[in-house]
């Protein structure tokens, strides 16, 4: 079912006062609280008693108020100010207070407008000793003052926040993460409202649920919380949401599609995909592509989740159960990173001495290098293969066992000042039934699979045009999202001014690619080992192979002085070029399999 853009916060018409979803952007009125102060989050293991959360009700009395906040025009937001909160003060409507606690906390820390903000903080004041307000935060890396203002004097970010919260009644947490680099977020929002919202091959339930079955490869308690919403909203079947083993023969299908997406897509071009696109629950090739866009977006944004330490939204987690072994004052002390000082001298060096791109080009192409061996030393995270030097050198033997024993056991417990706190409230096996793969390191010499030759099957030559056959909207928006991404700079380094960093984000983009097992015939490797920290690589892997695994020392202990908004920057680096490598190979195996035809 198609969704309205013009509805509101429910989702909803508000005149008709049917419940029909919407799929607005990813954090949207499936997170707001506006209706009641229910918890919505799925926080136990699941038998044949669960129950999955009901679609709020639109009865509430105040509903429409609350409503009419979602505008840019003052005048009317002033008048359902007033009148919000003559009912909310009057005694006799104490029920009321409680129903609509968590939005008043969401007016109070997540919009835009500077009238909302201040009078539902000044009320949350007076009822402060009656009821437990819980300390917001919006990451657990970051404190919130260093992240963009709400109320930002930057036009563009505040024309984004400010249609965020129209659309959906809060400038959610990814937002504002992004708003760091509003032109970008400008880029995703358009991306992914045509991938989940625009006419496509595929139902919107079906997009919105195969985003669940995709952030729970990752234990992504974030993502899957505001999928499973947004399934529910656009009326998808609350069944579906107690395990694979209610959903259709079909979409069961595509799990194995998912399982080597996620952890292995060097993989999938050993798949057959004859059974996905053969007999009565077949998938057509635009279905089909179009739900290798969705599973890739949604792997990628669960990496950015836990790459920034983004902290759950109101009203979809228990916000008391946050902190069981997580303090918000120990997440503010600085951790320091003894190797930063000399590994950033060093890399200002390297980058200010640096020739043109096209003149590096010829001095690689008159040296003799070994590039296979230079390949193979780029996915090695040792002090020996890297020239700027960390303490924290592990080797990629030890990596692995490392963050696969960390990835196994994140949903049985919970861990300390981690995103990874919040599996606690999922069960994510229900998505990924007896499908355990996860992942190993790409092997060069192995003899079951081979190194992906992006010369020979590349984005812009083979996958654009694929994508733009089947789902001809989205291709552009790809592209632009993938081309800004990789080209976006500000010629700063830290503090640093009239620095191009070309070869630095050059370096992480190819990396991650190469520990996806795809080879830029083009790229001189051994500049990986020279611009990247055996810390910085050892995070950027994390992020594109165990996300989960990642904690606050590992965004704190980049081995550069770096500011939180270039880290958010490197984290959109690894995991768009994660995004881009997972989906040519499913691209490239669709094609394969219709040249077999």
């Amino acid at each position: 079912m198609m969704s309205n853009k013009g509805q509101g916060i429910y989702g909803s018409s508000t005149a008709s006062g049917n419940y029909h979803g919407s799929s607005e952007w990813i954090i949207s009125s499936s997170t707001s609280p506006y209706h009641t102060n229910k918890r919505y989050s799925l926080d136990t293991p699941y038998g044949s008693d669960y129950s999955p959360p009901q679609s709020p009700s639109l009865s509430e009395p105040l509903s429409a108020h609350f409503l009419s906040l979602q505008t840019t025009d003052s005048s009317i937001r002033k008048s359902a100010i007033e009148h919000i909160l003559s009912i909310l003060t009057n005694p006799e409507n104490e029920k009321l207070v409680k129903n609509y606690l968590n939005t008043i906390i969401v007016l109070a820390t997540e919009s835009p407008f500077d009238d909302i903000t201040e009078a539902f903080s000044s009320f949350i004041k007076t009822i402060q000793d009656k009821y437990h307000i819980p300390k917001q935060r919006t990451t657990y890396y970051i404190n919130d003052e260093q992240l963009p203002k709400l109320n930002t004097q930057d036009e563009l970010t505040s024309k984004l926040f400010q249609d965020v919260f129209i659309q959906n009644g809060r400038v959610n947490h990814l937002t504002r993460i992004l708003g760091w680099h509003p032109q970008y977020l400008e880029r995703f929002l358009s991306a992914y409202n045509t991938i989940m919202k625009d006419p496509g091959p595929l139902p919107i339930t079906w997009r919105n649920y195969i985003g669940i079955l995709a952030a729970a490869r990752y234990n992504c308690s974030y993502i899957v919380s505001l999928q499973e919403h947004e399934f529910l909203q656009n009326n998808g079947d609350p069944r579906w949401l107690q395990g694979i083993e209610f959903i259709p023969a079909k979409l069961k299908n595509l799990l194995k599609v998912i399982e080597l997406m996620a952890h292995q897509p060097w993989l999938l071009p050993k798949l057959d995909i004859e059974y996905l696109v053969k007999g009565s629950d077949a998938w057509s090739i635009a279905e089909l592509v179009q739900a290798m866009v969705l599973i890739t977006t949604f792997l990628s944004l669960s990496g950015l989740v836990f790459c920034c330490g983004i902290a759950p939204e109101v009203g979809l987690s228990d916000s008391n159960g946050l902190g069981g072994s997580f303090s918000i004052n120990d997440s503010d002390a600085e951790i320091e990173d003894t190797s930063a000082s000399e590994n950033t001298a060093n890399l200002m060096e390297l980058l200010k001495n640096r020739k043109s791109s096209a003149t590096n080009d010829e001095d690689d192409d008159s040296e003799e290098h070994d590039r296979q061996q230079d390949f193979h030393n780029a996915g090695i995270e040792s002090s020996s293969s890297n020239s700027t030097t960390s303490s924290s050198s592990l080797s990629s033997s030890t990596l692995l066992s490392s963050s696969s024993g960390e990835q196994g056991s994140t949903e049985k417990k919970s861990t300390t000042a981690t995103v990874g706190t919040q599996t606690e409230t999922h069960d994510f096996s229900r998505y990924k039934g007896n499908y355990n793969l996860s992942h190993t390191d790409f092997d060069v010499s192995s003899r079951e699979y081979s190194i992906f030759s992006v010369q020979e099957y590349s984005w812009k030559e083979h996958g654009y045009e694929l994508v733009s056959r089947y789902f001809p909207d989205a291709a552009p928006l790809l592209e632009e999202e993938f081309s800004f991404v990789y080209t976006m700079t500000y010629y700063e380094f830290n503090n640093n001014p009239d620095i191009d960093t070309l070869p630095f984000r050059r370096a992480v983009w190819y990396y991650v690619q190469r520990v996806k097992g795809m080879c830029h015939d083009d790229y001189n490797y051994q500049e990986v080992n020279m611009f990247l920290s055996i810390s910085l690589k050892n995070f950027v892997k994390k992020a594109a192979c165990f996300p989960d695994t990642i904690k606050r020392d590992d965004f704190s202990k980049l081995g550069y002085h770096l500011k939180p908004d270039e880290k958010a920057h490197l984290s959109l680096l690894a995991v768009c070029s994660h995004k881009q490598a997972s989906l040519l190979y499913g691209l490239y195996t669709v094609m394969e399999y219709q040249n077999r035809r």
